[in-house]
């Protein structure tokens, strides 16, 4: 099995999200802002501001004195967390790292005790580490049935990390090392779907029974239409194609049940509109992606080559690859589609109607 350059760097990154170096500097970053809380503290005990905050109305809600009694409690519990993760690590065994649970008491407790400067650099601190745990809570989440890594969720993650790869790991997909989808992996690491070429790359371990491998978070027929249409160098990170698409694609019902649809037809909105409704859970076998250690090749420039053997569109969607298709709801169904034609619902006793790519693309007599 031969890794697309996009797959390498989806490999990359979670291979970078799960290491011990990331989850270290995790730590650092919940000791950094320990300490410059801390200070905050000391700085409003020395200017005595709890004394002109404390009401009888209030009490001492609006306090330092309230926040360091009851907000300051969870980044001890974060940084406690972080600590049990990395002493596990050598055993296999992830795990979430707490932080949203974290935001959510924190937010509970004021901050009036401090000055507008202070508390700005306290929420830069804060919401730079909070994302940057997020990596590893997207990459480590059990508690959904598909793996939390979309395919633009991963290309926003590499706009933001690649700087670290200035070379790319080299990898190689183990055909002997495979397992499906709701199964312990045999090896911890980062594993390709055999199945399905859109679906994005995932990391499990065997440390413990939370690591099963999840189903493939995938293109739906929209997120298909989307790539075919924009092409991989451009699909989420060029607004402006992007609205293109959204703009030849607004009777799609993928879109037009969207919430924000309306509001998001801009070239800054359009790629999270589209990625809000492209994609979907596949179960598959699962192939495992080896790290080869201390050997690297240079990032080049790959066209996308549409797989269109694995082309597979429901009943009304829009064909985005002209071409002839076949449905297994009805014999002698093969016929040609354009881009941009709807596929035709054969309403049949077989089930729901499905049209795939013919392999065959010859024009039969």
């Amino acid at each position: 099995m031969i890794l697309t350059l996009w797959q390498k760097k989806q490999a990359a990154l979670l291979y970078y999200f799960s290491s011990l170096s990331y989850l270290q500097g995790l730590k650092d970053r919940v000791i950094a802002l320990r300490v410059f809380s801390e200070g905050l503290l000391d700085t409003n005990q020395s200017k005595g501001r709890d004394r002109i905050l404390k009401s009888k109305r209030w009490g001492s809600r609006n306090t330092g004195e309230n926040w360091e009694n009851n907000a300051w409690p969870f980044l001890g519990d974060l940084q406690r967390s972080i600590a049990q993760s990395i002493a596990d690590h050598r055993s296999n065994i992830y795990r979430v790292t707490g932080a949203y649970q974290c935001a959510r008491g924190m937010a509970e407790f004021s901050m009036q005790w401090t000055d507008p400067e202070e508390q700005d650099q306290f929420d830069r601190m804060f919401k730079e580490l909070y994302d940057y745990a997020q990596n590893i809570d997207d990459t480590m989440d059990r508690a959904v049935l598909s793996t939390r890594w979309s395919d633009f969720d991963l290309t926003l993650a590499w706009q933001s990390y690649q700087v670290n790869f200035p070379v790319l790991p080299k990898f190689e997909a183990m055909p002997k090392i495979v397992c499906e989808s709701n199964e312990l992996p045999p090896k911890t690491g980062v594993y390709v779907s055999i199945d399905d070429p859109y679906a994005s790359l995932q990391f499990a371990w065997n440390g413990d029974a939370r690591g099963k491998v999840l189903a493939g978070t995938t293109f739906n027929n929209l997120g298909r239409a989307a790539l075919t249409s924009v092409g991989r160098a451009k699909l989420w990170t060029d607004g402006e194609a992007m609205l293109r698409f959204v703009l030849d694609n607004l009777s799609s019902p993928d879109l037009r049940q969207d919430s924000f649809f309306e509001e998001s037809q801009t070239p800054e909105l359009a790629p999270s509109l589209v990625a809000r409704n492209a994609f979907k859970p596949n179960p598959s076998r699962w192939c495992f992606v080896e790290l080869i250690k201390d050997e690297f090749e240079e990032i080049t420039a790959e066209a996308h080559v549409e797989p269109t053997e694995f082309l597979r569109f429901d009943a009304g969607a829009y064909c985005s690859q002209a071409g002839f298709y076949f449905s297994p709801a009805a014999g002698n169904s093969r016929r040609y589609y354009r881009i941009g034609e709807q596929f035709d619902n054969l309403h049949s006793d077989y089930g729901n109607t499905i049209w795939q790519w013919d392999v065959d693309q010859a024009k039969k007599p």
